[in-house]
């Protein structure tokens, strides 16, 4: 990945090394999703118990609609796991991911240093019992 790929994924400039994503992986923590083109890794999307995610896509693979397949893969896994909602943290120039939560029907907030996007999975049922009375 790319710097900026990276910058955008951390919100700051890291470089994982073999050894963290090691642990990242064995961590039960999140289920982690790969698209895969031509046995090549494209795309990663995770998603932690608290229902928040995190997705990167391989620039030259960008507007295919990988992105979209893999959060609404997540929204899937998340509504499966029994989560109210999910969610995702991103910085204000990451316009792909901010398309992606718009189209899915995310609300967004912007915020001046990031974008906070939210979807609901499930309403609580209220039931409410109607009580009549006759009077003679």
């Amino acid at each position: 990945m790319s710097d900026e790929d990276l910058y955008l994924r951390f919100f700051h400039l890291y470089r994982i090394t073999e050894e963290d994503a090691k642990r990242i992986a064995s961590n039960e923590d999140h289920v982690t999703f790969l698209a895969e083109v031509d046995g090549k890794v494209v795309g990663e999307a995770s998603l932690h118990k608290d229902g928040e995610f995190s997705l990167v896509v391989d620039r030259n693979y960008r507007a295919l609609g990988i992105g979209t397949l893999l959060v609404k893969t997540l929204i899937e896994e998340a509504k499966k796991c029994g989560l109210s909602a999910i969610k995702f943290y991103t910085l204000p120039e990451n316009t792909p991911m901010i398309k992606i939560g718009r189209k899915l029907g995310f609300k967004l907030r912007f915020y001046e240093d990031e974008v906070y996007g939210e979807m609901k999975l499930m309403e609580k049922e209220v039931n409410i019992n109607l009580a009549t009375s006759s009077s003679p």
